[in-house]
């Protein structure tokens, strides 16, 4: 037998390290994150790499102690590296090709980055412990891997940030799942100095393995401690964490208000910053009243200019977050009157929760979601429990039984978890008070709380559910439902990304380049942005017809998803520009009979009154600009109230001064039906938005004429309490505001 197979099979045990890799990733090319050869996949080999390197290395010293063995430990050495980064590659890529075929070139560039140092680092982590300790090696290599792995947890707990570098996984882009990401030379860099300095400890360990200065052990200890507090001190100055301070210089605007410290960006416009501090205090009060709590300090607030920016400095772009322990909440500006309120309910949660993360018993994210959620009960304009009700109804159930069930919560899509959630817990708290709710919340222990199992409490739940009424509203449950949870999409980091790309390239008006991934990304798995992308770019490229072609073709695939009625709509505009006007009525027509959400609606509906008035091929044709002043010149005489919500978004992109948007309504309202009720109430809340205090009451109280629909009343009456609220305390805590700008 050769000294390699010695090596390989004997001596060192290599072969039992081999299995342990070759069966944990057998297990992980079964789950769904991690049966592409990816992101997923290289992360969670990183760990167990660097964790069995450092004892393998361990172990390596400890069988070569002499120097003339100084050659079959390197030889070693190399024989473990190759296998240990060959063997997780080899079956993920050959995992691949029989069964998911996502890009290969992006899973190699995560496992290159992300895999292959980690041998080094488990090593260097190894044979450190080796050299500087004489006893309990193993034990303080592993005390040592769990304190690197657990520095994340400390940036999160103390700092704002939700992403995380780290030497063991490299990085971790957010507590919320983020789609598009990729290996990008910030990730490169971070992971070149890890190199260099696990690096430099391995070469000098491994110089140092046959000496027995103590000294020179003592002063290379000192040195490898110092450079990594060093580094982990100055994380945020090299942008690889981001403490207070760092945000702090790009917020340079701070409010203060009797309740919150507020940070926001400069560039905001002036009225627009005061709104939403006076809808931070208003919501304040709400939330004090509805929890039953107050909070023995002032929240702060974070509002971040863009997505961007959002997840330059705090690590999620897509998701406003909320830190209960730190009374801290950081959304999108632009959100702050979808999310706001929904944020700062985590922080009143606090006020009884245990543990040192001021959240849910176990973490449960039934309850944390649950209880934010019953204290905003609006879901893009319908009430909670409606929205429980549709999915209920139109067979997007969950099993309620399981419904405080920890992975139950991600098994669906986000939205339908966030639904019941909050629609259980504010039956919860209507039927049985929010004492027992907070008791809850703490415990987790329905039995004891509420004298009654959760079965009993579930059908319970289920009959007030029943006796909601959603009839004739498929189409919005399919809408707001029909939508894949992430562990059941292809490839999904690649294909996010890619689409990042090919729309780039659309907006730099690049479009055949464009066009390429579209088909590719479609190809892949009929990805609904990719089909909108083909179309968008054939159209672009002087085929409309194509367009039309491809959304006819495709469309029946996307029946009963979300993506339908978006495609429908698209189909309309296509054929409309076609000039085939008939078929393009048609589908505008069927999007309001189908009515899946309020914006399709009056979209819908305005483009029929175009239509009629000749005038739709120069809207759809039309910049930003040319549609405001079609839309003003169509309202002069006769309001159309279907396009007022679209003109108050173009006065608001195009930045027109609230007085000369006011002009435009000086005819008299009316309020007789749905649309003329939504207008005003969209336009309402434009008011507030520029503290028009009075006309924003008025306007609010006009829309609540229409009374034909129970769930878009609780919208409006809660949009009419608010208004009100601010006409009678707006000017009250104007006065209250103190502004500083950081220079």
């Amino acid at each position: 037998m050769s000294n390699s197979d010695k090596i390989l099979i004997f001596k060192n045990n290599l072969h039992v390290y081999l299995l342990i890799i070759f069966l944990f990733d057998l297990v992980l090319i079964t789950l769904p994150l991690t049966k592409v050869f990816g992101y997923e996949y290289s992360v969670l080999n990183s760990i167990l790499i660097v964790f069995l390197s450092g004892i393998y290395s361990i172990k390596l010293l400890k069988n070569y102690p002499n120097l003339d063995e100084q050659k079959e430990l390197t030889n070693s050495l190399i024989i473990s590296f190759i296998f240990f980064v060959v063997i997780p590659a080899i079956i993920s890529v050959v995992n691949s090709f029989f069964t998911i075929k996502c890009s290969l070139w992006e899973g190699f560039q995560f496992y290159l980055v992300i895999t292959i140092p980690s041998f080094i680092i488990g090593s260097a982590l190894g044979f450190f412990c080796s050299i500087i300790f004489k006893r309990f090696r193993i034990v303080i290599f592993i005390f040592i891997f769990i304190l690197i792995l657990l520095i994340p947890l400390f940036e999160f707990y103390f700092n704002p940030q939700v992403y995380f570098y780290n030497p063991i996984f490299a990085y971790l882009p957010g507590t919320i799942y983020d789609e598009a990401l990729s290996v990008d030379i910030k990730l490169i860099i971070y992971r070149l100095l890890n190199l260099f300095f696990f690096g430099g400890i391995f070469y000098v360990a491994y110089q140092m393995h046959y000496r027995k200065n103590h000294s020179t052990k003592q002063f290379f200890f000192f040195i490898v401690v110092l450079i990594s507090t060093l580094f982990v001190y100055n994380s945020s100055l090299l942008r690889y964490s981001t403490d207070k301070g760092r945000i702090e210089n790009e917020l340079t605007g701070t409010i203060e208000s009797p309740h919150f410290i507020i940070h926001y960006p400069v560039s905001v416009n002036e009225n627009l910053i005061k709104d939403i501090a006076i809808h931070h205090e208003y919501y304040y009060g709400v939330l004090s009243n509805f929890f039953n709590v107050k909070l023995n300090k002032k929240i702060e607030s974070f509002l971040f200019l863009n997505d961007e920016q959002k997840k330059r400095l705090f690590g999620s772009a897509n998701a406003d977050v909320a830190k209960p322990w730190l009374l801290q909440i950081y959304i999108s500006y632009g959100d702050y009157n979808t999310t706001l309120k929904h944020e700062l309910a985590h922080c009143f949660t606090s006020a009884f929760a245990n543990g040192p993360f001021k959240v849910a018993y176990g973490f449960n994210p039934y309850l944390i979601e649950g209880a934010a959620v019953a204290a905003d009960p609006i879901y893009d304009e319908n009430n909670i429990h409606f929205m429980a009700a549709l999915a209920y109804h139109y067979g997007y159930k969950l099993d309620l039984k399981n419904l405080f069930g920890y992975l139950s919560f991600f098994k669906q899509t986000s939205s339908i978890s966030y639904i019941y959630a909050g629609s259980f817990s504010k039956f919860l708290i209507d039927k049985y008070g929010i004492d027992l709710y907070k008791r809850l919340y703490s415990d987790l222990d329905f039995t004891k709380i509420y004298q009654k199992p959760i079965d009993s409490l579930t059908i319970s739940y289920s009959n007030f559910l029943d006796g909601i009424n959603t009839k004739g509203n498929v189409d919005k449950a399919h809408y707001y439902f029909g939508r894949r949870s992430i562990f059941y999409k292809v490839c999904p980091r690649y294909v996010a990304h890619k689409l990042n790309e090919a729309w780039s390239l659309y907006n730099g008006k690049k479009y055949k380049d464009a066009l390429v991934i579209f088909e590719d990304m479609f190809n892949l798995g009929k990805n609904y942005s990719a089909l909108i992308g083909m179309a968008d770019c054939e159209s672009n490229l002087g085929d409309n017809n194509k367009a039309v072609s491809l959304l006819e073709e495709n469309i029946p695939y996307y029946r009963s998803t979300a993506y339908y009625y978006s495609i429908e709509f698209s189909l309309g505009d296509f054929l409309a520009k076609q000039k085939n006007y008939p078929a393009a009525d048609s589908n505008y027509s069927s999007l309001v009979k189908q009515n899946p959400n309020r914006r399709f609606y009056y979209l819908a509906q305005l483009r029929k009154n175009l239509f009629k008035d000749s005038l739709l091929n120069i809207y759809l044709n039309g910049n930003e600009f040319d549609k405001f002043q079609l839309l003003k010149r169509i309202n002069e005489k006769k309001y159309d109230y279907n396009s007022i919500p679209v003109f108050i978004d173009l006065s608001r992109s195009l930045d027109e001064k609230y007085n000369l948007f006011l002009k435009n309504f000086s005819n008299t309202i009316k309020v007789k039906d749905y649309s003329e009720s939504y207008a005003l109430y969209r336009l309402s809340i434009y008011m507030l938005e520029n503290l028009d205090f009075q006309n924003a009451r008025k306007m609010a109280a006009l829309s609540l004429r229409y009374d034909s629909d129970k769930n878009f009343n609780y919208i409006l009456q809660n949009n009419f309490d608010k208004t009100d609220w601010f006409f009678n305390n707006g000017e009250k805590v104007l006065k209250q505001l103190t502004f500083k700008i950081k220079k």
